[in-house]
């Protein structure tokens, strides 16, 4: 279960692309540029589980995607992080882990994902965004749908040589379109239907597609395209992918759409009752007896076909003796056995104002939890 920890920490390199600034000026080469002949391409010799791809890595370093620093910033770090693993695990069904290598985006650069982010206008003509209609009105200005983009690429190898073997495209949508009338001024929503987001999101979908297939390399290989949808600025919890679609064999456009039925909830704050929310209250109470001075005890479970397939539990306290740590770890570990569903991955954090100072988790099917409590 060590490897638990470091696939949770290796995932945060790939949780660095979305920063906003999309007036940034682009520092790297043209997409269509290929490394030359000095150019060592490898891969990471370790693969953590099937989970996971292994990485390319070229001259020994990692490749950072083109769009780094250029798209807009996600409205938090909850939709961050579920953006980017949920489009890698989309990606799973279309690019298998055993026979394909992760890199980040190099077909996207900086000033196209600029222009794609702004509202379209005569200065801006491939802006996605539409145009602004002069209105401030929450109910009447056209708001902005598209928040983010986010590419991945998955390469292939043959006889010692790497390939692009498909490319993974990710549309984060507003689903709250959070604004100023002035600069400094008053805080303002336009909350967007899921219809008109998926509406959006499908025209946006053709529009990408048709100027990657123009960029040098990309030529036939399939591009999968997600559409997410942003939680609210205040949710504790991230957003999730609604629907996806494939453009294959060259097509200059995606095929049929399916359809994404996920969906995440925090429990105790959920407004519906079930079976795991009602063990997740006796767990919570249970921990809370052991210690008075807990600050919160939540966790962030996820759905699929509205079957719960995960749930991450986080722990704030305000002790943080080395003592009372591991006696409290092992007390939440046990109870977590009883209460929690034995069925799904469960991680649990514990921190305190020091940071995080246990971790513990278990995968499907197991009845204990691997523990760790860090110095």
């Amino acid at each position: 279960m060590n490897k638990k920890i470091i696939a949770t920490l290796a995932a945060t390199v790939f949780l660095l692309s979305a920063c906003s600034d999309p007036t940034g000026e682009s520092t790297v080469n043209n997409p269509g540029d290929t490394p030359g002949e000095k150019d060592k391409t490898t891969t990471t010799s370790h693969q953590l589980s099937t989970d996971y791809y292994k990485t390319v890595v070229t001259n020994g370093s990692y490749q950072p995607s083109q769009t780094r620093g250029s798209t807009l910033g996600l409205n938090s770090n909850f939709n961050l992080k579920a953006f980017e693993t949920g489009l890698m695990s989309l990606s799973q069904a279309h690019f298998d882990t055993d026979n394909h290598y992760f890199e980040e985006g190099q077909y996207i650069d900086s000033k196209t994902a600029n222009s794609w982010l702004k509202r379209e206008s005569k200065e801006n003509p491939n802006g996605l965004n539409p145009k602004d209609n002069g209105k401030d009105d929450p109910k009447e200005r056209n708001p902005y749908y598209l928040n983010s983009v986010l590419e991945q690429d998955y390469m292939i190898k043959k006889d010692d040589k790497f390939s692009l073997g498909g490319i993974s495209i990710g549309l984060s949508m507003n689903a709250i379109d959070y604004y100023q009338k002035v600069e400094f001024g008053d805080e303002y929503q336009t909350k967007i239907s899921r219809d008109e987001l998926l509406k959006q999101g499908k025209i946006m979908a053709d529009k990408i597609v048709q100027q990657l297939r123009e960029v040098e390399g990309v030529g036939k290989v399939p591009i999968v395209v997600g559409v997410f949808e942003q939680s609210p600025k205040d949710s504790l919890a991230g957003g999730s992918f609604i629907t996806e679609a494939v453009s294959e064999n060259g097509s200059t456009k995606v095929g049929s759409w399916k359809t994404i039925n996920q969906k995440k909830v925090i429990f105790p704050l959920v407004n519906e009752t079930s079976n795991e929310l009602a063990n997740f209250e006796n767990f919570k109470s249970e921990v809370e007896n052991f210690f008075p001075n807990l600050s919160g005890v939540t966790a962030e479970a996820s759905y699929t076909d509205d079957k719960l397939v995960k749930m991450k539990v986080s722990i704030n306290t305000q002790f943080y003796g080395e003592s009372e740590i591991i006696g409290f770890t092992q007390y939440v570990a046990d109870k977590a056995a009883t209460f929690l569903p034995p069925n799904i991955p469960i991680e649990i954090i514990i921190e305190s104002i020091n940071g995080t100072e246990s971790f513990m988790a278990r995968k499907t099917g197991e009845t204990k939890f691997y523990t760790h409590i860090f110095n």
